[in-house]
């Protein structure tokens, strides 16, 4: 059965479609054999490609702590067989298939071939769109679909436009630098001033950057349990894959400073939870030197 077929694993489930992917899934759902045969064969293809690349990727990811080792191995073991099955079942696939095709606007397209079940559910959430739009565009490139194949998917939003931070001095404190979201950094001097703005700024746009992902997968329905929340750099050195929950729901994004196996630890994550509940906070990071050691 393919109902996923990976389970709470290292890889996530792909976000919830965007409108135009199951406005042209519905209309086909209902429409010949042929048109549902042609989206069918285009889905699963594009299905076990983004598994190809994911599973690629993996094989060059470190991870300190044994646990995540652990996942990462049982993930690739398991993503593995999956894009096994997938290719078993597009080799059994034929016009002589019955295909039905389930979109569920709350949830991922379900496609059922010979009554067994495949979501179509890639295993990264800023990839799902992609994917989709991938779809979209060959299956329109065999069927007038000219109104149906919708918008192309938007870019990864940047960090939310926050005006730089300010200095001020205080007789007990020291100096301190604060952000206009509330990150409050704690020096002893100026010295250095520049260097300690700059990272401060970086700092800040990294959690920007997290705040903003962590808010999409929410509206894209999945569950973010804070206290889970671990950073890991990718071989390339710069991406971040921020796994988000038990499941292994994960985000890659580029980071500047966490990641490299700084982590995020309090008050920072704290303050990114508050945030992305969308409350104002804000918190005080004392002793900041030790940032930019």
């Amino acid at each position: 059965m393919l109902l996923f077929g990976l389970g709470p694993t290292w890889a996530a489930d792909a976000a919830v479609a965007k409108k135009p992917f199951h406005d042209l899934a519905t209309r086909i759902a209902e429409s010949d054999k042929l048109a549902r045969y042609d989206f069918a064969s285009i889905a699963l293809d594009e299905l076990i490609t983004a598994y190809q690349k994911s599973y690629r990727e993996s094989a060059f990811e470190q991870h300190q702590k044994s646990r995540a080792q652990l996942k990462l191995a049982r993930w690739r073991r398991e993503s593995k067989s999956f894009i096994d099955q997938l290719k078993s079942q597009v080799q059994a696939l034929s016009y002589q298939s019955r295909i039905d095709i389930e979109p569920d606007h709350s949830g991922p397209l379900i496609i059922f071939v010979d009554n067994t079940p495949i979501v179509i559910s890639g295993p990264e959430i800023a990839e799902a769109g992609s994917m989709e739009q991938r779809i979209i565009d060959r299956y329109c490139q065999l069927h007038d679909c000219a109104h149906e194949s919708g918008e192309p998917p938007t870019k990864t939003p940047s960090a939310s436009h926050v005006p730089r931070g300010g200095w001020r001095i205080t007789h007990r404190q020291g100096a301190i630098y604060e952000t206009g979201d509330g990150l409050i950094f704690v020096f002893r001097t100026l010295d250095d001033r520049a260097d300690k703005q700059a990272r401060c700024e970086t700092i800040a746009r990294d959690l920007r950057i997290l705040v903003e992902q962590i808010q999409k997968a929410q509206r894209a329905g999945y569950s973010v349990e804070w206290e889970q929340l671990t950073i890991a750099t990718l071989h390339d050195g710069i991406t971040e894959q921020v796994v988000i929950n038990r499941a292994g729901d994960y985000l890659n994004m580029d980071l500047n400073y966490f990641g490299q196996q700084r982590g995020l630890a309090q008050p920072f994550l704290g303050w990114a939870a508050q945030r992305s509940a969308g409350k104002a906070v804000s918190v005080v990071i004392a002793d900041a030197e030790k940032l930019i050691r």
